[in-house]
């Protein structure tokens, strides 16, 4: 009977034969792309060079920690990359193959978007948020300096992941109706607290 490595293999080699998977190939270069919130945005980057790489060392003991470090080659790029781009839809077709590739080698399936459910709940939350509160909340984030936006962005990744959106290099969009009732509730007391601190102090008077 053919080994389940044997067959991790034959996983990887077949999605080497698309073109789509050369972007996925090595470790996303970040630094010379251009795109510094990539690090902040995605914490556990991984590519199928990676992969290949901890299959020959025997890496993993499970099947399931294998599909599960595809899996996210294909999670991490549809996280940082905007919908409808080149790079995104390469992600999409190659996470179907991925898929389709399990189910014909009978390896186990690959499980993704963990959080949807957990959005699903946040956006319901989120609707009883008023327009006035959203907007004064992009006021806010607009205003307040690179470390504190920095640690927003952590925040968002960590507890509301699908939320953020990547524009362009070093711009994100927080998607409002989609984080958690109590993700916005956080980022206003970060911000808030912020804003406070950053207001000018009064000089005391010279006696």
């Amino acid at each position: 009977m053919e080994s389940q490595e044997s067959k991790a293999h034959q996983l990887l080699g077949l999605l080497e034969l698309h073109e789509e998977s050369q972007e996925f190939l090595a470790p996303v270069d970040f630094e010379s792309l251009g795109i510094p919130m990539y690090p902040i945005i995605i914490k556990i980057p991984m590519d199928l060079g990676t992969i290949k790489k901890r299959l020959k060392s025997h890496h993993y003991t499970k099947t399931q920690d294998f599909i599960s470090d595809i899996q996210l080659v294909w999670d991490n790029c549809k996280k940082f990359n905007e919908a409808g781009t080149e790079i995104h839809q390469q992600a999409i077709f190659l996470e179907k193959q991925t898929r389709r590739y399990c189910a014909k080698l009978r390896l186990p399936m690959p499980n993704s978007n963990k959080n949807s459910s957990k959005n699903e709940t946040g956006a319901e939350d989120m609707k009883k948020v008023s327009f006035e509160e959203k907007w004064k909340m992009t006021e806010a984030v607009r205003k307040v300096k690179h470390g504190v936006l920095e640690k927003i962005v952590e925040i968002v990744k960590e507890k509301s992941p699908d939320s953020m959106e990547i524009l362009e290099k070093d711009k994100i969009k927080i998607k409002l109706d989609v984080i958690t009732r109590e993700t916005f509730n956080i980022l206003q007391e970060i911000v808030e607290g912020k804003r406070e601190e950053d207001l000018p102090q009064k000089r005391p008077r010279k006696a």
